[in-house]
């Protein structure tokens, strides 16, 4: 019997009971997940439990509820062949993950657009087209790009440039393959999603909420192929991140792990 691929079967059946037991659970409350976002997720009543928890809001709280789908992605498997074609730099394949140093760092050009990706780089650093900047993670150390697949990011795919002295010395990449989508659900509004961080104490009394975006995220099994699922990805206080499910409302309370080899 081929046990990786069966455990692979095993983990996908379980994920998709548990979706299905989360939807059930929320479901239950009495309503369906349109009415719960209008009653939880209204501006006014949301504005009041803002001013009563001396919580300050420093975006635009997005207001679409879009039809998003849980999807199955498997990693990019790099390999020596994959990456033969990358010169000047040191590699490193851990986890999924390729990490770079780079031999002769590359200058950063002096007008460089913020948030543009680095001029020269894009040959240097594999399906660099597939990625957008993330604003809010970036520094002046670190810049910090996420795959984009459609309108969405995926927050564990990340493509992370190390700057020091105005010039890129190395980067750490994951990649994502989309295998297939699940069928399409409308999502809870992000003021639905970001109350139920409020009310469950993740978000403190007197903290800011910095950011509130839509993607896909989920944590990482030791199969071939995972699931991902629409979320919220909400910033706040001093850089802490929460993901809430975006199709059951649920908190994503775990890290996502790397996949063991």
């Amino acid at each position: 019997m081929d046990w990786r691929r069966a455990k692979t079967i095993l983990i996908i059946a379980f994920l998709l009971l548990d979706s299905f037991l989360g939807y059930q659970l929320w479901s239950s409350r009495g309503s369906n997940l349109e009415i719960v976002g209008q009653a939880l997720g209204s501006t006014s009543s949301f504005q009041d439990v803002l001013k009563a928890r001396d919580i300050k809001l420093n975006v635009e709280a997005p207001t679409g509820t879009p039809e998003m789908n849980y999807l199955n992605i498997k990693y990019e498997e790099f390999d020596n062949r994959t990456t033969s074609v990358l010169a000047n730099q040191d590699l490193r394949i851990i986890s999924n993950t390729l990490e770079s140093r780079f031999i002769h760092p590359m200058p950063i050009p002096g007008n460089q657009p913020k948030g543009e990706f680095p001029k020269g780089l894009s040959e240097q650093i594999l399906y660099a087209e597939d990625y957008v900047i993330d604003k809010d993670l970036s520094n002046s150390t670190q810049l910090i790009y996420l795959q984009q697949w459609g309108n969405y990011p995926f927050f564990g795919a990340t493509l992370e440039l190390n700057q020091m002295d105005n010039k890129t010395t190395g980067y750490r990449q994951r990649h994502f393959q989309v295998v297939n989508k699940g069928s399409g659900k409308k999502v809870i509004s992000s003021l639905a999603a970001t109350r139920t961080l409020i009310e469950s104490g993740l978000i403190h009394n007197g903290e800011t909420i910095h950011s509130i975006e839509l993607g896909y995220y989920g944590h990482t099994y030791d199969a071939d192929i995972q699931v991902i699922a629409p979320v919220w990805r909400i910033i706040h206080g001093s850089g802490q991140i929460q993901y809430v499910n975006g199709i059951t409302g649920v908190i994503e309370k775990n890290p996502a792990l790397p996949k063991k080899e």
